[in-house]
This record gives C-alpha cells, structure tokens and sequence, in this order.
C-alpha cells in the first residue's frame, strides 16, 4: 500500500468513513486497496458518464434518427419522440429540450426528479410520467439543476431512434472492448435507468475511469472517440448553486455528466461516496467505493491524496 492510500485510509478511519475500496493509478502504475470485497457495487450516479460516452459514439457515428430521419447531433430536439410515446400533454418548453440541454441539465426543471427516494412509493415504470407531470420552472437552457431526469430522458430517446437499449449498446460498444463481463443494470419499465442501478466490481469500475482520464483509450484501443471526451471533461456550463469553496473537490463548472474541480481535477460521484477522480496535473487517477452517506466526510479523506 503506497503513501497516498495509507494517509487516506488513516483519515478514513479516524472520521469512521464506511470505504469499501480504493483504486490509486499513478504513471501507469496501480495500486489497490480492498476493505469490503463486494462482488457487484451499485455506481449510483457514476452511471450518468456512460450515457454521455455512448451518446459520443453516436454522434462521432452520424446515427440517423428514426423519428425524424436526421443526423444525431447536440442539436437535435427531443420533443417528437416524446411524443410519439406520451399521449398526454406536456409542457410547450420541452419542445426547446435539445441533447445538449439534457447533457447539461438544463431543462427548466428546478428540482431533482425521479430519485430513488421519490421512487421509492411508485412505480418505476412510471418516471416518464412524474417527468412530464413536474412543472417546469425555468428557461430551457438557462440554470443548471442536477438531476436524475436527464440521463433517463436520453436513455428513452436512444432506445426510441436507434432500436437498442442503451444499456445493451453499452455493453457491445464500451463494456466488451474493456472486457466487462458481469454487470446488472436497472430498468424503469423497458428502459435504462440512465442515472443510477448500475452495478458493477471494483476493477471494472476504475477502467471506466481510464476512459476519462486517457482521452476515451483503454489499452491502446479507442473506445470513446478522443474529442467526445474531451468536450465531456472541460466547462460547459456554470453551477453556482453547487459550489462548497471548503470542500476537498469543490464542484466549478460542470461538464458532460461531469464535474470540474480546482486545479485541473474532474470527477464524477455518486451518492454513498463511489468516485472517478482524474487528477490531470499529476497523472492520477482515483477510484472510490464506499457506503457512506455523507460525502463530505468521503472527500475529505481524500485531503492528502489531492
């Protein structure tokens, strides 16, 4: 166990942190921490990144749209499948919702949606129908409020255009080539979850990390194309209302279902502290596993790591 593991699991002993495990790869070299060997982990909203990757083969592949029979881009609208499958009314600002507005989570919504919580009395298989029923507060395209929404929306719209669920093109197009054999992935009704109810073990984890932190590359093979994911790692919309300036990973700028930090950090979370940490300047990547609910106490373990 290096230095950097050992000073990490010291503090997460002393803020009695419920850690799983830790992935430190530095230069090339890893190394591994393992407390709690769970088989299958559940990603939480760490799955939110795969859904942006699979939507930047799509677009790097000019998928048709069989809707409306037009070339997927950041532009495309979303407004017709909606309605091709909800007969009820919706409200006249999703016809404004575009993929970038999804990626961005900027949708008008002023509220997170679709929750584990808010599910947790209803049918799954009726998230369509709590999105299209919240009112929607804000501007399309103005304020940023992160959400469950979106990544489910985008999950809805690639199954509806492209004939595939999205967690089946995951598995052909990212899991394979990284020799990811065993995963769960939840369903609301007959599609992806998007957000959250993915579970995948430690090792498989930290290589979606490498897709991040090696320009979308895993083993000298180009799984994500190298442009999408720097589009996805840098600034793309500002999100004033999550900064915490005392936080070890303060949240600056958001990107593609990622976050961007001080000094040339992005990371993606999920809820009970699960971690992609890409620390660029120093050529470490960082993966977490833990099942603690307070997050803060999960970063700041991280203090000397960053």
């Amino acid at each position: 166990m290096n230095n950097l593991i050992k000073g990490f699991i010291t503090k997460a002993k002393e803020l009695n942190v419920k850690i799983d495990s830790i992935f430190v790869e530095e230069n090339n070299n890893l190394d591994r921490y393992i407390i709690n060997d769970i088989e299958l982990h559940e990603l939480r909203s760490c799955s939110k990144i795969l859904i942006a990757m699979a939507y930047g083969i799509a677009i790097e592949e000019k998928f048709v749209c069989k809707l409306t029979n037009e070339i997927l881009t950041l532009d495309t609208k979303i407004y017709s499948t909606l309605l091709s499958i909800y007969k009820s009314k919706m409200d006249d600002k999703i016809k404004s919702w575009t993929i970038k507005s999804l990626l961005t989570f900027r949708t008008g919504y002023d509220k997170m949606l679709i929750s584990a919580k808010q599910l947790k009395d209803a049918d799954s298989s009726n998230a369509l129908e709590i999105l299209m029923q919240t009112p929607i507060i804000n501007d399309v395209n103005d304020k940023f409020v992160y959400n469950n929404a979106e990544p489910y929306l985008l999950s809805i719209f690639f199954q509806e255009n492209f004939g595939m669920n999205i967690a089946d093109f995951i598995n052909e197009r990212i899991f394979k080539p990284l020799e990811i054999l065993n995963y769960t992935w939840l369903r609301y009704g007959k599609y992806c979850a998007g957000a959250t109810g993915l579970y995948l073990n430690h090792n498989d984890f930290h290589k979606i990390g490498t897709l991040l932190m090696n320009n979308g590359c895993y083993l000298d093979k180009q799984i994500i194309p190298k442009t999408w994911i720097k589009e996805m790692i840098k600034p793309q919309v500002a999100c004033p209302d999550y900064y915490k300036p005392e936080r070890v990973l303060p949240k600056l700028m958001a990107g593609y279902f990622t976050w961007i930090s001080r000094d040339n950090i992005v990371f993606r979370d999920g809820s009970e502290g699960q971690y992609i940490i890409c620390d660029f300047n120093n050529n470490r990547l960082i993966t977490i596993m833990a099942q603690e609910k307070d997050m803060a106490k999960v970063s700041e373990c991280l203090r000397g790591l960053l």
